[in-house]
């Protein structure tokens, strides 16, 4: 039997805990992607990219980022479509690069705050992301370590290019509460998009908006 070891800020006391990773675990700036695309030569790569800065509704698939998000196109070919959009001959390595310079350091009080949490509750991670950005995290001398200690706090962890689903479509949520076992009223979701938490709360589930790389002592009062 799990201990209320945590006192939620609307009160529920809830079974699992559904963490986002980028924004609330791992700290983000997509500026600093947006701009090494520019200095490779992109003019309009931010607009592509409104997508993931602000997720766009449920149901709009028009970017290939998100069609690569949601695995519904390789690596190779999402590198190939940049090159196209840009019109411009650009390796693989300088592509990867610009395309990855968002990720940071992890939140390292976050990540504390997490292995508390364990202790009482299930925790699962739902991030939109894709392949590219997890084998930079893995393979990272700087970050690798750190990745994993902080995906092996969760009882399973769900990407968007696997299950091919991306928030804030309904489906996704639906797919964690099913393969989980979950509750929907008794478990909450957190995340830093306002999309993806109304989205989360269409579904029946408790949700609250996280501000982007903040800490989540503002969410908890661990005892």
């Amino acid at each position: 039997m799990r201990n209320n070891k945590i006192n939620y800020l609307s009160g529920i006391t809830p079974d699992a805990i559904i963490f986002d990773l980028g924004g609330v675990l791992l700290n983000l700036d997509f500026r600093r992607s947006i701009d090494a695309f520019i200095k490779l030569g992109f003019r309009n790569v931010e607009q592509e990219m409104s997508s993931l800065l602000v997720s766009r509704p449920a149901g709009d698939d028009s970017s290939f980022f998100h069609l690569y998000e949601t695995g519904l196109i390789s690596s190779g070919e999402f590198r190939n479509e940049l090159r196209k959009h840009a019109g411009l001959n650009i390796s693989d390595a300088d592509i990867d690069r610009a395309w990855t310079a968002m990720l940071l350091d992890l939140h390292e009080e976050n990540v504390s705050i997490l292995k508390k949490l364990k202790s009482s509750y299930r925790l699962l991670l739902l991030s939109n992301t894709n392949e590219i950005h997890i084998e930079t995290l893995l393979g990272s001398e700087e970050k690798g370590e750190d990745f994993l200690r902080l995906t092996g706090l969760f009882e399973k962890v769900y990407y968007s290019h696997e299950v091919k689903m991306r928030k804030p479509d309904r489906e996704i949520f639906d797919h964690v509460v099913k393969d989980a076992g979950l509750t929907t009223e008794n478990s909450l979701f957190i995340d830093d998009s306002v999309h993806n938490v109304e989205a989360a709360r269409a579904a029946g589930l408790q949700a609250y908006h996280h501000q982007r790389n903040t800490s989540l002592a503002g969410i908890f009062k661990i005892r």
